[in-house]
């Protein structure tokens, strides 16, 4: 018994998973048909977007659902529900990297079209900065997509068993990786498809052109699968957790960091790469991560969860951070792989992790000063600009450079 909202494809499908209590306690998932006595659909919702899906409430009334019906164990429903989320999660990542490229090629070809003042509008400095800024999103959820990917695939190819745990045990494993895709997936998704209608103009606020639809379908991704709110706080929680059940040394880290702190300051050498420096300012977000995550387990203990702004911030530094890394690995690769392309993978992860530092660098402030004050804050900060030491690069050109690319390609360049 029971009603459940917002069911994709309610209004047509034939087979609903269902999950319930057995003997009021032991949370469990079954397979319920369209047939059997008292399932109903209610009404289609209207809603913003998505108009060829059907969204309809779904009603139980004394529905008897037979044994051979059951999904998986008694009792292991959460299973089921978790894991489901986490591929859900880590799919609609991947689904908004297409979606980005799409929105990206139709404002390549429209900013190429579009003329005014006697010129393509891909020609203005304004039109640059957002195509290219388009193309650095696109590639970072990329990255951080096949990285995922690749993470699962090799720990299933290691496992020798062929059933369903070999799934879920991997999904558990990543489940972070998949909440940070899931976010940044559909923010940065957000912000493609927003300056898509921009540089179409009134043009994108018409229904001649696909623009509008695009950006009214894709804002239910930050609610899907878990609100992006809940996931950023799922993000810090789950790292704590897991390094309290002892998965990898986090108070350990956290204690190194800290006299690491009190230690002379290395940074990167002026003769380094483009790449090394984004690699060491990558090295330097993840000690940031750890020293605001180690100074909110320390003020707030086992009442973390209650301090959900905190947790927020300290997610934004951990997702940036993993886009960072995944971004700077891929053009480390293509780097050492390939001539072809090679600088503009550089281009893209230096003015990336240019943009990420100044956003870590906010986070970080806003966390340590919800967190202290007087001359603990004065401490913290000093502390925070001895870890975070990153020069800033020519995101100008780093732009321009894209959005050149993107005009001359069409579309997305990589």
């Amino acid at each position: 018994n029971g009603e459940k909202m917002w069911i994709t494809n309610g209004g047509f499908a034939d087979l609903f998973i269902v999950f319930a209590k057995v003997d009021g306690e032991h949370f469990t998932a079954f397979i319920v048909e369209r047939g059997f006595d008292g399932v109903t659909s209610g009404p289609e919702e209207h809603k913003m977007g998505l108009f060829g899906s059907s969204t309809t409430p779904v009603i139980l009334q004394d529905v008897r659902v037979p044994a051979a019906n059951l999904l998986g164990e008694v009792g292991r429903g959460h299973k089921v529900a978790f894991n489901v989320l986490n591929y859900g999660r880590f799919k609609l990542g991947a689904s908004a990297v297409g979606s980005c490229k799409l929105a990206l090629g139709e404002s390549a070809r429209y900013a190429s079209e579009r003329q005014q003042f006697g010129q393509p509008i891909c020609n203005f400095g304004a039109i640059k900065h957002k195509l290219g800024e388009m193309v650095a999103r696109t590639y970072a959820i990329e990255s951080m997509v096949f990285r995922t990917a690749g993470l699962l695939d090799a720990m299933l190819s290691n496992n020798e068993s062929t059933d369903d745990n070999a799934m879920l045990t991997a999904l558990e494993e990543y489940a972070i990786e998949s909440s940070i895709v899931k976010v940044t997936g559909s923010e940065y998704l957000h912000y493609v498809l927003d300056e898509n209608v921009q540089i179409h103009g009134g043009n994108g606020f018409v229904k001649d052109y696909p623009a509008e639809r695009h950006y009214r379908d894709s804002r239910v991704n930050r609610i899907f699968e878990g609100t992006n709110e809940i996931n950023r706080l799922l993000i810090p929680g789950m790292l704590v957790r897991r390094g309290l059940q002892g998965h990898f040394p986090l108070v350990t880290a956290v204690k190194e960091l800290q006299d690491e702190i009190l230690s002379p300051t290395q940074t990167s050498s002026p003769d380094s790469s483009p790449l090394e420096k984004q690699h060491a300012a990558v090295t330097m977000f993840k000690k940031v991560s750890l020293a605001t995550l180690g100074l909110a387990m320390q003020n707030y203990g086992e009442k973390l969860t209650d301090q959900q702004e905190v947790l927020s911030f300290v997610s934004d530094i951990l997702m940036d951070t993993y886009a960072s890394e995944s971004v700077v690995l891929r053009a480390q690769r293509a780097a050492a792989t390939t001539t072809a392309g090679s600088k503009l993978h550089e281009d893209t992860a230096s003015l990336f992790v240019n943009d990420a530092a100044n956003r870590v660098d906010v986070a970080a402030k806003a966390a340590v000063a919800a967190m202290t004050e007087g001359d603990t804050l004065r401490t913290h900060l000093a502390a925070l600009r001895r870890l975070l030491k990153v020069s800033p690069v020519n995101t100008v050109a780093l732009r321009r450079s894209l959005a050149d690319a993107a005009v001359q390609q069409a579309g997305y360049t990589f």
